[in-house]
C-alpha cells in the first residue's frame, strides 16, 4: 500500500514538475532564465524514462515519462518561439 502511494505521488510530481515554469514562460514570453542545454538534456531524461517503462510494462512510469516528456518538448518549441523577443 505504501509503495503503491509513493510511486502515484512519485508520477503525478514528476508529471507536474515543469508545469510553473511552463505557465511562467508562456505569460511573460521571457526565455532569458531558461538553459537550453538543461531543457534537452531533461527532454532526453524523460523519453528515456517513458522507453523504460514501455519495456518493462510499466504503465504509470511510461506515462509519466511520455507526459513530462511534452510539458518539456512544449517548453523547448517556446524558448524557441521566443527567443527573438
Amino acid at each position: 500500500m505504501v509503495t503503491r502511494t509513493l510511486g502515484a505521488l512519485a508520477t503525478v510530481t514528476s508529471c507536474i514538475q515543469m508545469v510553473p515554469q511552463l505557465y511562467k514562460t508562456y505569460t511573460t514570453r521571457s526565455v532569458t532564465d531558461l538553459s537550453l542545454y538543461s531543457l534537452l538534456l531533461i527532454f532526453a531524461t524523460n523519453v528515456l524514462w517513458a522507453l523504460h517503462g514501455y519495456f518493462i510494462a510499466d504503465p504509470s512510469l511510461f506515462v509519466a515519462g511520455l507526459l513530462t516528456a511534452a510539458i518539456n518538448a512544449t517548453l523547448i518549441l517556446l524558448y524557441f518561439k521566443y527567443q527573438s523577443y
